[in-house]
This record gives C-alpha cells, structure tokens and sequence, in this order.
C-alpha cells in the first residue's frame, strides 16, 4: 500500500490545477479536466500509471483489468490504466473522455479495496 500512495503522491505534486472529488458511485477519485491540458495530465499519470489498455487491446490486460472494463462499460476512446505491476497491482485508473470532446474524467481507485484501503485512497486526495 505505501508504494501505491507514493505513486499517487508524485501525480499530485505534478497534477495540473483540476480538484479531486469522491466518486461514491464508483469508490473513486475523480478529477475532470480541458481537453486542451491532456499532455500535461498524461505525463503526470505515468507517475502512477505505467500501464494502459484501450478497447482495442483490453484482450492482452490481465483478468482484474479486462474484467475491470466490463463492469465499467469500456468504450473507445476510453482508457483502463493500471499500476506497476510489482508495487501497485491493485492500482487504476479510468480515463474517460467526455462525450462532447471538450474535458476528460480520470477515477482512480484501488481493485477490491477493503475499508481501510478506501479510507486512505480518499485521505491521499483529502477527500
């Protein structure tokens, strides 16, 4: 857990001014953000997020992912992130365009998350 915060601590430090809001629907953090800002937002993810599949090649992620994006409707455009597979397995992210093609959501959570996992995940964003 502690190598999953420090990734999500070093996406903070370089995360553009967009605030984080609790997702309850999903158990996630969420911050929307311009479009026009996407560069800077996608350097700042590979901090916590090394890994990423689209619908096009969710077939080669491994099981939680794929099974990640079924539950969750993946679609094109979108995105499944997902944490370094040695320090941060459990680690996502979504990367959900919106629809009108002028901001993107990223929602980050944390797969089959206990309580207390939840709780720090929100303590990492003070939400």
């Amino acid at each position: 857990m502690e190598h999953l915060l420090a990734s999500l601590a070093r996406l903070k430090e370089t995360w553009p001014p967009s605030p984080w809001e609790w997702d309850a629907r999903l158990e996630t953090a969420a911050s929307s953000f311009a479009v026009e800002l996407e560069p800077e937002v996608r350097e700042s993810a590979r901090n916590a997020f090394p890994r990423g599949w689209t619908a096009k090649s969710i077939d080669t992620a491994p099981d939680a992912f794929r099974a990640l994006a079924a539950r969750t409707g993946l679609r094109s455009r979108q995105r499944v992130l997902g944490g370094d597979p040695l320090t941060a397995p459990a680690l996502y992210g979504l990367w959900w365009p919106w629809a009108n093609g002028e901001r993107i959501t990223l929602r980050i959570g944390i797969m089959a998350a206990s309580a207390e996992a939840t709780t720090r995940l929100r303590r990492a964003f003070q939400l």
